[in-house]
């Protein structure tokens, strides 16, 4: 059997994930920065303090839920960002988005998501057959 990694320690309630779909997650938030005007490289997830916001469903790689608390660290493990991670799971189409986040420099901070919603450059992405599914959650302006 799989020694799949549940260190509630190390993961936080991200733990419900399987190592792959931890790494297919981390790699959909990841592309999401440029739009937040981070493009920092060796970036380090930080799952530890992470919290299960309710929404969970079962995906092929395990269960995918909504996500509080997730840090994202540099190469001098400096928080360069935090946030919330909701996501959009279809019998053919998985998305992780951030639902809240904020860039940070230091103590300051770069750019911030404060609105739950599906911002515009992630709704472009979501097959045209499910954006009248999806439509209420749309983040408004």
């Amino acid at each position: 059997m799989e020694n799949i990694n549940t260190d509630k320690e190390t993961y936080g309630a991200a733990a419900l994930m399987s190592p792959e779909l931890r790494e297919l997650v981390e790699k959909q938030l990841l592309a999401e920065f440029p739009h937040y005007k981070l493009n920092k490289t060796n970036l380090q997830f930080d799952w530890s303090g992470s919290a299960n916001e309710g929404h969970q469903m079962q995906h092929p790689l395990g269960i995918i839920a909504s996500f509080s608390g997730i840090l994202v660290l540099d190469e001098n493990k400096q928080i360069v960002a935090d946030g919330w991670m909701e996501f959009i799971l279809e019998p053919d189409f998985f998305l992780a988005y951030w639902d809240y986040i904020t860039i940070r420099e230091g103590k300051k901070k770069l750019s911030e998501k404060q609105m739950p919603g599906i911002p515009k450059h992630v709704w472009k992405q979501i097959p045209i057959e499910l954006r009248e599914k999806y439509s209420a959650k749309r983040l408004k302006g």
